[in-house]
């Protein structure tokens, strides 16, 4: 059955547009969760804003707004009703009963959007995972929901309660079957940072529609896929930063990040993620035109602090000052979201060299410097000298070529120029 199953959210690709009520605790989490809904081509119909935050154990949300959500519901003739919050499979089950309607929570609109939004094996792999896992729990709370969608009965319990156990030993042996494709992944993955070890990377890490793909492809003069939208990026692009730049550098995109981003999909996505452990700088990509930047920017600082690659040397960067007008007061206000950042926009070609021009001029610092005297004889290692080390000075001399080079230490070793340092 599992494989039949369209969408966690019913008539989410039926055609019809699903109109949905929201609940939540905060307004602008309910703005973010509208904008999430509306990637899913979901149409919020209305919200409900629940003040108090003291939380019922078998539904989350009290009584007195289950009353006001429903009434508010028939008045819109919704189809669903989607929680800002992470609920435990007896809240959904609960809160179904009392609807009579779908109920979706935040991880689940989540797991859905990355679900669509998947092109590559990799990130199919990744998110089929992270959505079984998200499920199994469930299992019992979506049957019916999924039953609906293959067009069966959910009123034959019997048979109901058999098919849920087929099913939870179904969703197990997928399981088992999805992490030995992402064992097998992974280690291709690692193959491919073993082919990078001895080059520079410089990663692109943010929130969800930063500007991280669009930027990458003004530094690379490349064309990643980058669209105006939440999560378009699930994979990780390696691309050359400067073809003239020695040692070489390459800048990677990697998947964005949002509040309360669902542990399942942390998990999953952990080998497109450890391309952060690789990285030897990370620029952090805000989009300043946001009413959130703030939150946005320490939500991403809270995930690199649960990957601990909080260390990793970095340049915070606020993107889209094109969307913040021509008057100096709102630049000025987004600067305050991070003092001594970079505001820049993508679509600025100055504002790009400015940043390429920051990104070199931070590894040229890290390079050692180095003065040589290498032997006429020795052609093959002039060669590999200007490959990887930024040669400053070259003087021919009697006994061979000069050089005075900046280049990384282990390159150095590599070379052995240590034999020839002056």
């Amino acid at each position: 059955m599992l494989d039949e199953v369209g969408s966690l959210l019913p008539g989410l690709r039926s055609g019809k547009k699903p109109k949905v009520l929201s609940i939540g605790f905060d307004e602008d989490s309910l703005d973010e969760l509208e904008r999430l809904l509306t990637t899913l081509d979901v149409e919020t119909v209305g919200r409900i804003h629940a003040v108090s935050r003291k939380i019922s154990p078998a539904t989350f949300i009290g009584k007195g707004k289950i009353e006001e959500a429903k009434l508010e519901l028939e008045k819109l003739n919704g189809d669903a009703v989607i929680l800002d919050v992470e609920l435990s499979p007896n809240q959904l089950r609960n809160l179904e009963q009392q609807f009579k309607k779908p109920i979706l929570d935040r991880p689940g609109v989540i797991i859905e959007i990355f679900s669509q939004h998947a092109r590559t094996r990799e990130a199919k792999t990744q998110v089929a995972l992270a959505r079984l896992q998200y499920l199994l729990p469930r299992l019992t709370h979506f049957w019916t929901h999924f039953e609906r969608q293959r067009g069966g009965s959910p009123s034959s319990r019997g048979m109901g309660e058999k098919q849920i156990e087929v099913d939870r030993r179904m969703v197990k042996k997928q399981m088992a079957v999805l992490n030995g494709r992402l064992a097998a992944i992974e280690r291709e993955r690692k193959v491919q940072r073993a082919g990078r070890r001895d080059v520079l990377k410089v990663a692109l890490v943010g929130y969800t529609n930063a500007g991280k793909s669009t930027l990458l492809n003004a530094l690379t003069h490349s064309e990643v896929r980058a669209e105006d939208k939440l999560f378009a990026t699930l994979d990780a692009s390696v691309r050359s930063l400067d073809p003239n730049s020695h040692p070489p550098i390459v800048a990677i995109d990697t998947v964005g990040f949002i509040s309360r981003l669902p542990p399942a999909l942390v998990a999953s996505f952990r080998s497109t993620l450890e391309e952060l452990e690789e990285a030897d700088l990370l620029v952090h990509v805000v989009d300043a035109s946001s009413s959130q930047a703030r939150e946005q920017l320490e939500a991403t600082e809270a995930v690199l602090r649960d990957l601990k690659v909080d260390t990793t040397p970095r340049i915070i960067v606020l993107n889209k000052a094109d969307r913040l007008g021509e008057g100096p007061g709102a630049k000025n206000r987004a600067k305050l979201v991070s003092p001594g950042a970079m505001l820049i926009s993508a679509l600025d070609a100055q504002d790009v060299v400015r940043l390429r021009d920051a990104i070199l001029e931070h590894f040229k610092k890290g390079l050692e410097v180095w003065e040589v005297l290498v032997p006429y004889s020795e052609s093959k290692l002039e060669s590999q000298i200007y490959a990887h080390g930024s040669v400053e000075i070259n003087r021919h001399l009697e006994k061979g070529t000069f050089y005075r080079l900046r280049i990384e230490q282990g390159w150095a070793r590599k070379l052995g120029l240590e034999k020839y340092r002056l």
